[in-house]
């Protein structure tokens, strides 16, 4: 596969497999995707994906009731000895997901919780040794305005076919259109998407395109695909916006930068000295 003729955007997606924290029994397939913060690199996916229970009913949902412990990250790297700017091989690598006293590895929202159904994993020390990732550059998207309207035309770029089926390693791009005003939110931040999706696109990152216009002089203006928000899945929703065919997609401003930024700045707070005797 020449992987110099691949969007830059698909290395930074990953199809994780989810295994059950007692039995290591494989309770399915997901998305998640990688980025970068203030120097340090995460996995972000859904919390329904790590956790095992619908976010907003709490009920686990795997028909065994098992719960997840570990998620099998399968993404594109690139070697550190290497001067490639885009990823050359492939790994796989395993993320435990809970601490060893049993609490979460990973972070949720600082206000909402669980009710956002977002996490993220600090995956520095997990990445096999001499490898690093393709990820979406937060402070670039920050830096850069971006414009969003209902009609949109937005891609879910996942897995919702199985390892067997899909024709190569690399994600899914599959189109919705905006369909609530994405700056206006009630209680929770969140944005409506319709289109069909499938199982398995769940935690994938939400890009629109931008750019790709032609000019009088017949130069065109490269497309530029920006990062807007976490993908939830149709699967996990109420009645109601399932029947709807309406996708959640978690704005990244509002439901991702959070997370990142509280744990970073809890990573970076000065350590209070000891008190003396």
């Amino acid at each position: 596969m020449p992987l110099s003729n691949v969007n830059l955007h698909s290395f930074r997606v990953a199809r994780l497999e989810v295994f059950a924290r007692d039995t290591h029994a494989r309770l399915g397939e997901a998305t998640g995707f990688f980025c970068r913060l203030r120097g340090c690199t995460f996995l972000v996916t859904n919390w329904h994906v790590v956790a095992g229970r619908h976010f907003q009913t709490r009920q686990a949902l795997h028909r065994s009731r098992a719960l997840p412990g570990s998620l099998t990250v399968h993404a594109h790297v690139m070697r550190t000895r290497d001067t490639a700017t885009v990823p050359s091989a492939s790994t796989a690598f395993r993320i435990a997901l809970l601490a060893a006293d049993g609490r979460p590895r990973w972070h949720e929202h600082p206000l909402f919780g669980a009710d956002i159904d977002v996490i993220a994993l600090d995956i520095g020390a997990a990445l096999p040794l001499g490898t690093e990732v393709c990820p979406i550059d937060l402070e670039r998207e920050l830096a850069s305005e971006l414009h969003l309207a209902v009609m949109d035309q937005a891609f879910v770029t996942g897995f919702p076919l199985q390892a067997s089926t899909t024709p190569n390693s690399l994600p899914i791009y599959k189109s919705g259109t905006i369909a609530s005003e994405p700056a206006v939110f009630d209680s929770q931040p969140r944005i409506y998407i319709d289109g069909k999706t499938k199982a398995g696109m769940s935690g994938s990152p939400v890009m629109v395109k931008r750019g790709g216009a032609m000019h009088g002089d017949g130069r065109a203006t490269a497309v530029d695909l920006r990062f807007i928000g976490v993908y939830s899945g149709r699967d996990r929703q109420e009645p109601s916006e399932f029947e709807a065919e309406l996708g959640i997609v978690w704005p990244f401003r509002e439901c991702l930068l959070p997370i990142l930024e509280t744990y970073l700045d809890q990573l970076h707070r000065p350590a209070r000295p000891a008190s003396g005797g």
